[in-house]
């Protein structure tokens, strides 16, 4: 019994060790941490050091958005063999990521699954390009307006009414926004609930209902691995998803990109 519950423990200090945690955060607040923000294909993948797990990949910029460019880019992990448990990846030619890199030594960029990114399609499509635009022009608003966000953190919100994927602001009649994105700033109480809501950039269409739902419906979520606990007021960014406008259960304003 003694070697049983002993092997027990061993292996529960294996899996403690092994797993891997990243700090998530919004796509707004990644964008403000980050000094590299672009969109890059891998050219090829080599060089590869067992000892250290870890490779190279040559990448090619199709847009950036913030920062320099740089060319290659080191990889936590082993070529077709990575370990999900250790934070490693795996990436191959051809494939496209926008990524958003903080820390970023120019010398030496490394990307690991806990690298806040995206995975894109092999080739660009008439909705992602739709998307990037709306994005651009996102990413263009947070630095301009970088002095409106000062000592507040952007998190996420959840619409607890929602059961079906369905949510009451996808369901919104002649919404015609001006804007691909909108802007919140919210204070909650104990149980995450919004008690006030303020504008700091709307969509043009359709605000005050949106402005009602939000404060109605959402659940904010108070970031992990932060000083949270005691702060009341977040940001909270949502898109406008047009290519999602004419499908069903498919949400055309959250707060994922």
């Amino acid at each position: 019994m003694k070697k049983l519950l002993l092997l027990f423990f061993v292996l529960l200090s294996i899996i403690k060790v092994s797993a891997c945690k990243c700090i998530r955060e919004t796509l707004a607040q990644d964008y403000l941490n980050a000094n590299v923000v672009g969109i890059i294909k891998i050219i090829r993948v080599y060089d590869e050091n067992a000892e250290q797990r870890t490779y190279k990949a040559d990448v090619e910029f199709e847009k950036l958005y913030k920062g320099a460019k740089f060319k290659t880019l080191n990889v936590r992990g082993l070529i077709g063999n990575s370990y999900s448990g250790a934070c490693e990846i795996n990436v191959e030619p051809n494939e496209r990521y926008l990524i958003l890199l903080s820390g970023v030594n120019n010398n030496n960029p490394t990307i690991s699954s806990c690298t806040p990114k995206s995975r894109l399609s092999t080739k660009p499509t008439k909705d992602e390009n739709s998307e990037l635009e709306a994005l651009k022009k996102t990413f263009s608003y947070l630095d301009e307006n970088k002095y409106k966000f000062i000592g507040l953190t952007f998190t996420s919100c959840d619409d607890e009414t929602s059961d079906d994927g369905q949510t009451d602001l996808s369901q919104i009649k002649d919404f015609k926004p001006k804007q691909p994105f909108a802007i919140y700033r919210v204070k909650i109480n104990e149980s995450s609930k919004i008690e006030e809501i303020v504008t700091i950039n709307d969509f043009g269409s359709q605000d005050k209902i949106i402005k009602e739902i939000i404060k109605r419906n959402m659940i904010v979520d108070r970031p992990m691995f932060s000083d949270s606990s005691d702060k009341k007021e977040f940001l909270i960014l949502l898109f406008y998803h047009k290519e999602n406008s004419k499908k069903h259960y498919k949400k055309t304003i959250s707060n994922y990109w």
